[in-house]
């Protein structure tokens, strides 16, 4: 008769290894964010209201921030939103769930009567940690890397927009805030955000520009702070400047679109080769063995 404990501990280790998985997948759209995208205007704190308090677990992963060796990937995380406490916390999680699963499975082991090695828990363990410590950092890589290409497209279309405003005889910095304010989308809202902070810092609106390419990383719209930097100090005509850049801008992510095609296309060739050659062999395999013992 199979012991509870034994059922218990094999429902945790499914629940461990479920939420393993939930964390790794990438997550659903959220359709709040998603309808509060498209249907409202950017909201402002208030300069009085009060910020909200800091969960526990955040300040953990604040304080895990100055661990020696620790490397964090802020523009990454700047790409996609994420804190570099909360990038933190999760490394500290996944490093704990690979120093606990191996001395969790020698007690498993130990309950259904099987004979592990004693050390190998306290071997496994550290290793395994170690392992899962960086599984964040690769976690992070690849979402930056789809969130660069949507600010990308995000700023090819905002020079287009830059352009029709000078186009219709607006001023340098109010092209690049009426431009910034059609769009809906996250990478608009963080153009207008990075427009509001200059303003409030009596700077102008390119040197806010400047400010947010930095933080992320982007040319392209360092590129646009100084088109229209110069536009702004020596009235400059830019609009066929801005045209041609986010020409080239929209030629690059196109080229970069088809290089992917080509290395997902060339993927596939092996999977299609072992396929055609097994499906050959089970139409052959018949007639050859006919062949061979007909005798």
């Amino acid at each position: 008769m199979i012991s509870p404990w034994a059922v218990l501990a094999g429902a945790a280790a499914a629940g461990g290894v479920a939420l393993l998985a939930s964390e790794l997948r990438p997550a659903p759209p959220d359709l709040g964010s998603a309808l509060d995208r498209l249907h409202r205007a950017p909201a402002r704190e208030r300069p009085g209201a009060p910020a909200a308090p800091d969960r526990w677990y955040d300040r953990l992963g604040e304080r895990c921030t100055t661990l020696p060796g620790a490397r964090i990937p802020r523009r990454e995380l700047a790409l996609i939103g994420r804190t570099p406490a909360r990038f933190m916390l999760h490394k500290l999680l996944f490093a704990l769930l690979g120093l606990l699963l191996p001395a969790y499975l020698g007690a498993l082991a130990a309950l259904l009567d099987v004979a592990l090695p004693v050390l190998l828990p306290a071997l496994a363990g550290p290793v395994l940690a170690a392992v899962l410590w960086m599984v964040p950092d690769a976690v992070v890589r690849g979402e930056a890397k789809e969130a660069r290409v949507e600010y990308l497209h995000g700023v090819a279309s905002y020079l287009e927009l830059v352009a029709l405003e000078r186009a219709a005889d607006c001023g340098p910095a109010d092209s690049l805030v009426r431009a910034a304010a059609v769009g809906r989308g996250a990478v608009f809202r963080r153009l207008s955000d990075a427009l509001d902070r200059a303003a409030t810092d009596r700077l102008p609106p390119w040197d806010g520009l400047d400010a947010l390419a930095d933080e992320l990383g982007l040319t392209p719209l360092q590129d646009v702070a100084d088109i229209m930097r110069i536009s702004g100090t020596d009235g400059a005509a830019v609009y066929d400047t801005l045209r041609a850049r986010s020409r080239s801008l929209r030629a690059e992510l196109l080229a970069e679109d088809l290089a992917r095609a080509n290395t997902d296309s060339e993927r596939m060739v092996a999977p299609g080769s072992a396929l055609t050659m097994l499906m050959t062999a089970l139409i052959a395999f018949p007639a050859l063995y006919q062949m061979l013992h007909s005798g």
